[in-house]
């Protein structure tokens, strides 16, 4: 049986719990050995058969291209006449349509009369105020996308520019935090 150790007797903890022990062997282990490596075979020179002739090749023969075949002469065919363009006929000028200004009156209770331009007036004045009102709102759009891409861009390097001029002039700016900082200096001494 093996003994109960109590890990904390004055803690007021329980006692470890008993755990059976569990019979196993452990595995064999073998040693490396050591297999020398075989010495090197020396190279051998020609492993041809003694007292053998050495045959004689035929000698291989280039290929010879074939020849180029002789260009063919053809004649020059004659320039054709240059065509003149057909001058286009003059577009037929159509009047524009006149515009009725004819207004229709409308009669509502409690109002009285109330005149409505005709349906031409109408289409033209809805059509107008939509193009007008689409291209104001693109170029308002595209104007602030330009102004933020310049400020991006310019905004460094002005600050830069400046930085650099007032070194030279041994002038610097000041910040809000830089301000107070330097009231101090001038308190203390």
């Amino acid at each position: 049986m093996i003994p109960q150790i109590s890990l904390a007797p004055n803690l007021g903890l329980p006692d470890a719990t008993a755990l059976p022990s569990l019979p196993f062997s452990y595995p064999a282990f073998e040693l490396p050995r050591w297999t020398p490596i075989p010495p090197r075979v020396p190279v051998m020179e020609d492993p041809t058969a003694p007292n053998v002739a050495p045959t004689a090749e035929a000698p291989v023969s280039k290929p010879v291209p074939k020849p180029m075949p002789k260009p063919i002469s053809k004649p020059i065919p004659e320039p054709r006449p240059v065509q003149q363009p057909m001058p286009k006929p003059e577009p037929i000028k159509e009047e524009p349509a006149e515009v009725i200004n004819e207004t229709v009156v409308i009669e509502l209770p409690f109002v009285g009369e109330i005149p409505v331009p005709s349906k031409e007036l109408v289409i033209t004045a809805g059509s107008t105020a939509a193009i007008a009102a689409s291209v104001s709102v693109v170029a308002a759009l595209s104007a602030t996308w330009l102004l933020k891409f310049l400020m991006k861009v310019f905004k460094p390097t002005i600050k830069f520019l400046l930085k650099k001029v007032l070194k030279k002039n041994n002038k610097f700016t000041e910040n809000w935090a830089r301000k107070p900082r330097v009231e101090r200096l001038h308190l203390r001494k």
